[in-house]
């Protein structure tokens, strides 16, 4: 019975749209309209619950075929789905909770339809990553996704602003670009294999192009580089409940479209594995830095959940390349993206209760601020948190690869890592909040989350992994503790570098070129204009020329030899291919 949750889990969500969404049909002589209204009850908070009880009482195996929806659904639970369920469901439980008795978010004028708008969309996410994670089928993972990734653009230009909008069509450009490609991908996979469930023998004989397009169309998703442009402007343009589900849970479900349509564990891939590896790696090195030189301290997130994606992707690289890692490398990146969805869900949460659940200088606020640096820190994996542990997970993966330099590239960027959250801290320490009614159990949610953090390391780790990553982490926290002494003694020094790199960085660098490119198109559409305006004046005068005459002209014209001798050519050369082709073998 406990197997008919697998399907409660999304199609609760979708059921609740209606009642959140606040909209109701008064029907008056024929005439229906539409008048938004905010549900005092907490629908967004009920619609994870299904979802949660899932991944703690069915059972690893449990299968539940479903032939009469759709094109045959079929969903199932597996080791790596139940771990992602779980995060995923506390995630979202948890900005539901926020969402629905915190802040809205969204400007005053209409508060009701923005309201009820938001919670709508918010369930139409949740459903779409939930159906994804336990579809078994290649129908419910691409259908999710893309009820998931559409339901998102909404999210994200929910304020209304000119910069949510911005960031709302970078968002829905790249967002419709991966979902093409994944799309077509799926469709090759399905063709190649010849099903839509696809087991671990069928995907080891997929073609490049099918993998090349999975990576594609997954790696917008989970902010590959240079595919990661919408990420930074998305989530802090979203409102905070919005943010948190984003980074927390939607960018980690590409890492699991690749664990079931790529042959991990059963071919090795090296090509493929190293060129992710590399990719991984280049990401993580872009993000840091210029995360280190943002002012927003969702904008320093965001690049953080990039960095973060670009040593899972590393990670995963690796494991391709050498399938004997996959029962160690698959487990570890299952956790680690556990440990990153609650610690950063928890972080973008904490931003908000800053602004909102206590006066500067109060206890409360001096409360926020120490969970939310509890979080920060094992985000970047200092000893005793879970991020330590995660980390210490995937060392056979890194210490197996023959790139005998990747140990110390990973060093470095946990070093970066720690600095990136220590800028986020400092940054954070400034918000200015001020104390509003009707937060307590968003305080409580979000203590949850962090609590679930804390107690991580103790509940899933080795002792022997609880000192892990002592020394970078101990080297960034030394040269965060040196910059800021500098920068409180001579705050002049690094203003410079603030803002250095705008958040979108590839997209701002190459928005000058597009502008550039753009108006040279325009000058060669006018050019173009121009010349075809010539090219119509010359055919019209011509055309004036031979039909425009009186007509005894044109029969004194046509007795000419350039039109009569013409004319007669052309007629002898119709009636020469009409014999020819009478004559030919098979004709009449």
């Amino acid at each position: 019975m406990s197997a008919w949750l697998l399907l409660l889990a999304w199609v609760w969500p979708l059921l609740l749209v209606w009642p959140a969404s606040g909209v109701r049909f008064r029907q008056d002589w024929g005439a229906s309209t539409l008048s938004p209204q905010r549900s005092a009850v907490p629908w967004v908070a009920l619609g994870p619950l299904p979802a949660l009880a899932a991944a703690l009482l069915v059972p690893v195996g449990t299968e539940l075929p479903l032939p009469w929806l759709f094109l045959g659904t079929h969903l199932a639970l597996d080791a790596t789905g139940q771990i992602y369920l779980g995060f995923t469901a506390l995630v979202w439980l948890a900005a539901g909770v926020y969402a629905a008795l915190g802040e809205r978010g969204g400007p005053p004028e209409a508060p009701a339809a923005r309201s009820g708008r938001f919670d709508a969309l918010f369930l139409l996410a949740m459903a779409g990553n939930f159906w994804l994670i336990v579809g078994a089928d290649l129908f419910s993972f691409y259908v999710g996704f893309a009820m998931m990734g559409i339901a998102s653009y909404g999210l994200v230009v929910h304020d209304g602003s000119p910069s949510a909008l911005w960031a709302g069509k970078v968002y829905l450009v790249m967002a419709l670009l991966g979902e093409v490609a994944l799309f077509a991908g799926l469709v090759m996979l399905a063709s190649e294999t010849g099903t839509t469930r696809p087991a671990l023998d069928d995907v080891s004989a997929l073609g490049n192009a099918t993998i090349a397009l999975l990576l594609l169309g997954l790696g917008v998703k989970a902010g590959l580089v240079p595919l990661h442009l919408w990420l930074p402007l998305a989530h802090p343009a979203a409102p905070v409940p919005a943010s948190a589900v984003l980074s927390g849970t939607m960018i980690k479900v590409a890492l699991l479209g690749w664990f079931r349509f790529l042959p991990v564990g059963d071919l090795a891939l090296p090509g493929w594995g190293h060129w992710l590896a590399l990719a991984g790696l280049a990401t993580m090195t872009l993000a840091l830095p210029v995360g280190l030189v943002q002012r927003d301290a969702k904008v320093i997130l965001a690049y953080s959940s990039i960095a973060k994606m670009g040593f899972l992707m590393t990670a995963l690289g690796l494991v391709l390349v050498e399938p004997a890692l996959a029962p160690v490398g698959v487990a570890g990146i299952a956790f680690y993206a556990a440990q990153h969805g609650l610690a950063k869900g928890g972080l973008f949460l904490g931003v908000g209760l800053r602004k909102h659940a206590g006066a500067p200088g109060t206890t409360a606020q001096a409360a926020i601020l120490g969970v939310m640096v509890l979080l920060a820190l094992a985000l970047a994996g200092a000893p005793f948190t879970s991020g330590a542990v995660a980390k210490y997970d995937l060392k056979p993966v890194l210490e197996a690869t023959q790139w005998t330099w990747i140990g110390a590239v990973v060093a470095v960027t946990t070093v970066g890592t720690a600095l990136l959250m220590a800028r986020f801290v400092w940054v954070a320490a400034s918000i200015k909040g001020h104390a509003e009614p009707h937060w307590a159990w968003p305080l409580a949610a979000w203590g949850l989350l962090a609590a679930l953090v804390a107690l991580f390391p103790f509940a899933f780790g080795k002792p022997a992994a609880w000192l892990s990553n002592a020394l970078p982490v101990g080297i960034g926290a030394g040269v965060a503790a040196t910059v800021a002494l500098i920068a409180a003694l001579q705050p002049r020094l690094f203003a410079p570098f603030i803002g250095l790199v705008p958040a979108g960085d590839l997209l701002a660098l190459l928005t000058p070129l597009l502008r550039a490119v753009k108006e040279m198109g325009e000058v060669f559409l006018e050019d173009l204009g121009r010349a075809w305006s010539r090219v119509e004046r010359a055919a019209f005068a011509a055309f004036e020329r031979v039909f425009g005459t009186p007509a005894g002209d044109v029969e004194r014209g046509l007795r000419q030899w350039p039109v009569a001798g013409a004319l007669w050519v052309g007629i002898s050369a119709v009636l020469l291919l009409l014999l020819l082709a009478a004559q030919a073998p098979g004709g009449s």
